[in-house]
């Protein structure tokens, strides 16, 4: 992509920090296949300082923002990036396996062959299940605010026509479970009411994908302790294989995620389409750590990609 806006958007960043961008690829909804025409890039990117700069109290750079356009461009050093990889962090192995590669580098290449499905499961399991939960609490779930102060007061487990029934916001749950009350905090809270006020809910399409996405790949690494794959389409295509001889997958909560995946597609992500998923749906349990929390990346490794990142970046010349 010569003249791409994705492109030109990394030359500026290059030219603006100093720096020389290695490799970079889409980490948004380009690289899950659930783009439309509109579309903007979500591009993660990797860079090298002048190795003396690697030295220095203060001109190493971690990690960059930059934005152009329609292209958000988040940069991290390779050794930052080599730092969140021996950490199996999500998001640095999201970018590991990124079908849409902007700008390819072939020690990272090697890298991803190598350690590209070597993370610790349990770290990304908590990950996506927090991620369902944060953004079904946030966006999906009917809460109730406080009318004096607008302290969250409620979560709405069912809207019963004149009343509400709901948990209180205090219960150290991770989604309200809508099927038991063990703690005696489910109630009916009456519409008609000047107590509580109702809070604004996002129950789109695309906050319904944040949610499935998080709910299919939390199970997904649980069950098979491999890397899942971006192309969000695709993946329901290999899940429902992977779980036809269990029952961890349930087809009608992947037949709803395939219909919002067709209305993203079309460029429908901002229509609402009220509450698709039930907490009980959202709701993982823990799981056993001496199980899931096997594996991880060699340092050795990744510390054998710095090297080299930098000898290729530059030449193998240590500029000043």
């Amino acid at each position: 992509m010569p003249d791409s806006p994705v492109e030109r958007t990394l030359e500026a960043a290059a030219d603006r920090h100093d720096v020389r961008v290695v490799a970079a690829r889409d980490v948004g909804s380009r690289a899950w296949n659930l783009d439309h025409a509109g579309s903007d890039y979500d591009v993660v990117f990797l860079f090298a300082q002048r190795p003396v700069e690697y030295a220095t109290l203060d001109g190493y750079e971690s990690a960059l923002e930059f934005s152009r356009g329609d292209c958000e461009c988040q940069g991290w050093n390779v050794r930052r990036f080599a730092e969140l990889v021996v950490d199996s962090n999500p998001t640095a192995f999201e970018f590991l396996h990124s079908p849409l590669r902007y700008r390819e580098f072939d020690p990272l290449a090697r890298l991803e062959a190598d350690v590209g499905d070597s993370f610790v499961p349990i770290a990304l399991y908590h990950h996506y299940r927090s991620l369902a939960v944060r953004q079904y609490r946030k966006y999906l779930q009917g809460r109730l605010l406080e009318s004096e102060g607008g302290d969250l007061a409620y979560r709405v487990l069912e809207d019963r026509g004149d009343e509400y029934l709901v948990r209180s916001a205090d219960t150290d749950v991770d989604v309200d479970a809508d099927d038991s009350d063990e703690n005696g905090t489910v109630q009916s809270i009456p519409k008609a009411t000047d107590d509580y006020t109702e809070a604004t809910t996002d129950r789109t399409v695309k906050r319904h994908l944040y949610v499935a996405r998080g709910v299919l790949y939390a199970q997904y690494v649980r069950e098979t302790h491999e890397f899942p794959t971006l192309d969000f389409p695709q993946f329901l295509e290999e899940v429902t294989d992977v779980g036809r001889d269990g029952d961890w997958v349930d087809a009608d909560f992947l037949e709803r995620t395939r219909l919002l995946i067709e209305r993203k597609r079309r460029g429908e992500g901002d229509a609402v389409v009220g509450r698709l998923f039930e907490p009980k749906e959202v709701r993982l349990p823990e799981i056993d750590p001496s199980e899931h929390a096997d594996g991880g990346v060699d340092r050795g490794r990744v510390d054998g990609f710095v090297r080299e990142a930098l000898e290729v970046a530059f030449d193998g010349a240590c500029l000043d």
